[in-house]
């Protein structure tokens, strides 16, 4: 409903401002800004002397006392604000408030604030009031202790000073000193609740709280109120609804009309602020005030900068229930026996839940430290500057030899390689300079060089003659690692200028290794799984491992409970674990099959929750906009590492199973590198024969980015870079990192004994607390002969012995689900897998629906005992 429009104030209408006095309003508004900082500064000022004489009398008092009886003379005073400042200090301590005076400091300087900065978080009246009466409150408290402790001359006033004084022997004179003591502390509670919202919210929450526990104890329901214990005078409880009122007492039936168009009270406790002029930056009231109605002195206290909304007591749901039960109170006193329940219909905008946090799943979960990296001090050595200019002097007498003119030349030194930055003069032609490798190394007495296009020169990247070590301490414990926001960081080297080298595995997506045997593959792959263990959290990654040779992921199997994602299909906890990393061709199709699936069903999971990739998911995930219930889960990153590809698909028999098994895990590794980046699964092949019946042109095309070795030959560098310059490497790390776009070479950190110590101490760590220590699965995949296992086939006469503990658990939980067998009864997936197929055949829970728990078909433990009695011997019951 419209309001009605409120008088307007004269003084709006003729002045610039609203609430400045004539002459003021009639000054610029730059004088007026003038006038007002320079009130702030001597306002300040004034707090200023105010502090120091306060606290100067605290400590000479004593020495002060014959001049406060002398009249002001130029004499000495101990009070660093002087002769006045001892005089104002002793009236605020000792004649008023005693350590309360403190206060008027703060109000002062509170004011000051105000008209420097234009800062208006309270008003004026309010901050005045909350300075006086808790000046007078604590001083009345500092007298009453004071008295007690027998300390009465303190700061020749007392602790209160003489007000508090006062107040306090009067209160014990007249009620005892034990009630005086109550009313002081009834009062600091009254001006803490006045002054702080959160004191006030918090001490009804603490009475809430207790009131809902005593009646939980004595057993007791909650009861609406009744009318008798509302006030009087509250207008929440006073207003009756109309649907509730006869017509002779509607507002329109009798002589009087309240409702807000004829300009009564309007209770829904929101003001028109529209219509409110607000009052000045000086905290002035309008002239006029007469003229204002009282709704409008709340609403400009409101605008004066409190920052306190009128509470909107329709929309938190407390007046209609009150005035419902107002309405209403009658009708149930007349009723016996008949009680009403009402529910409480609240529009408050409740706050969001909190983000789930995945991490909490491994809670006490400890990140390895930098302290079991190796520092590899002996493998660090410095270029000499002798070498420097020797190679300098060599290069440019090569140069000048074929009547190639040089300005300048810059030396970037790195850990095995230094660049040598030549700007050839004008007119010189770039190829001329890339036709002379073998000359310049030949005058270097190097085996190779390369020659690289910069931006603004030509490089020369020569060999050092002792190159260094890169420890990967060092690139763990750099800036750029540390402080990066990609999802799968990876350091994987130093530059030849000496930066650390960090990609992001998610989006390379897939990462393809190559070079010649001994030329650091294998402590690349290394330094790529060490950088992701400290980086990402077990329940944010895991790893799968397929390792022909055998011998290279060994030391992995230790984090089977943390990071590794295996298969369903393990006999026993040994047995899974000596799986745990797969070693055999046939072992390597499965799993390969079962992550295809594993990526369907992510994908499935994408489309219902409309997003494009596994970030996107994640994050409505925690956000909590997909619930469990439907099926949704938090996905992990997968990095599936094959080393020695070639040697997997191309396995010494050549019979017909063997050739299919090939055929499989090249499909596989095409559709997860086609497909696996939107749901967060990521290949890194490493192989030693770079051929092109190995890395094919399907490898190369879902493999954009890629890092070569040393190889033999110029031909195996066209395969795996689509150029030249692998051939060139000194070997030992020193690789070419390309992304699809520009090669850069980079030197690989090197990391080998420390993986050990790395993995015992993960692996030495409670995996997914006690009751959840089982690795990651993976979707079962399907058996080679295409035939599956049906219910119908499985022995329902030998159980297994946990048949009976696994169906009241399934059955009282309601829940079907082969994790939550494995969770409480600690056993592994093939188990738990078993024992759901026999309680499917008994007809206590449903057939699989995808991801979803089964159904349980069994309501109840009643009805679950005759179908134990049917399936379980006696000697088993």
């Amino acid at each position: 409903m419209a309001r009605t429009k409120k008088k307007e104030n004269p003084v709006k209408k003729n002045s610039g401002r609203v609430g400045w006095p004539r002459p003021f309003a009639s000054l610029d508004e730059n004088r007026r800004k003038m006038i007002l900082k320079f009130c702030g500064l001597m306002t300040g000022a004034f707090a200023v002397f105010t502090l120091i004489s306060i606290v100067s009398y605290l400590f000479t008092w004593k020495e002060d006392q014959s001049v406060l009886s002398a009249p002001i003379a130029v004499s000495d005073v101990h009070n660093g604000a002087g002769q006045l400042g001892c005089r104002w200090g002793y009236f605020l301590v000792s004649r008023c408030f005693g350590l309360g005076s403190f206060a008027f400091f703060l109000l002062l300087a509170a004011i000051s604030l105000r008209l420097l900065f234009g800062k208006r978080k309270t008003s004026l009246l309010k901050s005045f009031v909350v300075t006086v009466s808790g000046a007078v409150i604590f001083s009345v408290l500092f007298a009453f202790a004071g008295s007690l402790a027998g300390v009465t001359n303190a700061f020749g006033g007392g602790l209160g000073g003489d007000c508090g004084a006062a107040i306090s022997a009067w209160s014990c004179n007249l009620v005892g000193k034990a009630v005086t003591l109550i009313l002081i502390l009834i009062f600091i509670v009254g001006w803490l609740m006045f002054t702080s919202r959160r004191f006030s919210g918090w001490l009804v929450a603490l009475f809430d709280r207790k009131h809902e526990a005593s009646r939980k104890k004595d057993g007791a329901s909650p009861e609406p109120e009744s009318e008798a214990e509302s006030s009087p005078g509250d207008p929440e409880t006073d207003v009756v609804p109309a649907s509730d009122m006869d017509e002779d007492e509607l507002p329109h039936g009798g002589g009087e009309d309240f409702s807000p168009e004829a300009g009564g009270d309007d209770f829904s406790g929101r003001e028109d602020e529209s219509e409110v002029y607000p009052e000045d930056e000086t905290g002035a009231e309008p002239e006029d005030e007469s003229e204002v109605e009282p709704e409008d002195e709340t609403a400009m206290e409101h605008e004066d900068g409190t920052g306190e909304e009128p509470e909107d007591e329709v929309a938190d749901g407390r007046y209609n229930v009150q005035d419902e039960e107002a309405g209403d109170g009658g009708e149930q006193d007349g009723n016996d026996g008949l009680e009403v329940i009402k529910t409480e219909l609240s529009t408050d905008v409740r706050a969001d839940l909190p983000r789930i946090n995945v991490r909490d799943e491994l809670e006490n979960f400890r990140f390895p430290g930098l302290d079991l990296l190796d520092d590899y001090p002996d493998g660090r050595h410095e270029v000499s500057q002798e070498e420097l200019e020797m190679n300098n002097n060599k290069i440019r007498a090569t140069l000048l030899s074929y009547k190639i003119q040089i300005e300048k030349v810059f030396a970037c030194v790195g850990p095995t390689v230094t660049l040598y930055k030549i700007i050839p003069a004008k007119g010189v032609k770039i190829s001329a300079i890339k036709n002379l490798d073998e000359d310049i190394a030949l005058a270097l007495g190097v085996k190779d060089v390369r020659i690289v296009t910069l931006e603004d020169a030509v490089g020369i990247e020569v060999a050092n003659k002792r190159p260094s070590i890169v420890p990967l301490k060092f690139m763990l414990n750099d800036d750029s690692f540390r402080n990066n926001r990609y999802e799968l960081p990876v350091a994987i080297g130093v530059t030849i200028t000496n930066k650390v080298k960090v990609f992001d595995l998610a989006d390379a997506p897939h990462l393809l290794v190559a070079g010649a045997t001994k030329q650091g593959k294998s402590v690349c792959l290394n330094v790529i799984i060490t950088s992701l263990l400290y980086s990402k959290h077990p329940s944010e990654l895991k790893f799968v491992f397929i390792d022909p040779k055998r011998v290279e992921f060994t030391l992995y199997s230790s984090l089977i409970h943390h990071y590794l994602a295996v298969l369903p299909d393990a006999v026993s906890e040994k047995d899974e674990m000596d799986n745990a990393i797969v070693k055999k061709p046939k072992q390597a199709e499965m799993i390969l099959k079962s992550l295809c699936i594993e990526m369907d069903e992510r994908y499935d999971l994408l489309s219902n929750a409309e997003v494009r990739n596994v970030k996107d998911y994640n994050n409505k995930y925690m956000d909590r906009h997909l619930l469990p219930t439907d099926g949704h889960k938090y996905m992990p990153y997968i990095v599936v590492v094959i080393d020695e590809y070639a040697d997997l698909i191309m396995a010494s028999d050549t019979g017909g199973e063997s050739k299919s098994i090939s055929k499989n895990i090249m499909d596989c590794i095409i559709r997860l590198a086609q497909k696996g980046r939107a749901a967060g699964i990521h290949l890194i092949l490493a192989t030693q024969r770079p051929s092109t019946n190995v890395v094919t042109g399907l490898i190369k095309g879902n493999f954009p980015t890629r890092i070569a070795f040393r190889v033999s030959q110029r031909m195996d560098s066209m395969v795996i870079l689509d150029s030249t310059g692998a051939e060139k490497l000194i070997g030992r790390g020193d690789m070419l990192y390309f992304s699809g776009i520009e090669m850069e070479r980079v030197q690989c950190a090197f990391v080998d004994k420390e993986i050990k110590p790395i993995t015992r101490f993960i692996g030495s760590q409670t995996g997914y607390r006690q009751a959840y220590s089982v690795p990651y699965y993976l979707p079962e995949p399907p058996s080679s002969d295409g035939d599956s296992q049906g219910v119908e086939m499985i022995d329902m006469q030998n159980v297994d012995a946990l048949f009976e503990e696994a169906s009241k658990i399934v059955v009282l939980n309601q829940i079907g689900s082969t994790s939550t067998l494995q969770r409480k009864l600690g056993i592994g997936y093939a188990r738990a897998g078993r024992i759901m197929d026999q309680l499917e055949a008994a007809g206590i829970v449903g057939p699989q629906e995808g991801s979803k728990p089964r159904l349980v078909l069994v309501p109840d433990y009643e009805t679950l005992q005759p179908i134990l009695k049917a399936y379980l011997k006696p000697d088993n019951q």
